[in-house]
């Protein structure tokens, strides 16, 4: 399944919204999303963006996301696992420097 065109999160700029895109029931969508922040959490910096991660912990983190849903083996280079941590990374630090202030 190939990723979508467009910008991740950016559906009013010609993106696509990730939950939309994957068109899975909201009890699917909510634990895929919340098993692969814990997998974030194993195997990713929390404090550098997506962009920054190391190639070696970028493959373990798909691995474990493989390893716990074969089914992401369908799309195209992982990218659900891979926007899921995109957005959870840049979830985190937003909410660090808002709280930083």
């Amino acid at each position: 399944i190939p990723r979508p065109p467009g910008a991740l999160s950016k559906p009013t700029a010609g993106g696509y919204a990730l939950k939309d895109a994957l068109g899975w029931e909201d009890a699917t969508y909510r634990y895929v999303q919340k098993v692969l922040h814990s997998i974030c959490l194993n195997h990713l910096e929390v404090a550098r963006p997506y962009h920054e991660q190391t190639t070696g912990a970028l493959t373990k983190y798909c691995v474990a996301a493989l390893k716990e849903f074969p089914a992401l083996a369908n799309y195209a280079d992982h990218w659900p696992a891979r926007d899921f941590a995109k957005m959870y990374l840049k979830n985190i630090i937003a909410q660090r420097k808002a709280n930083q202030g």
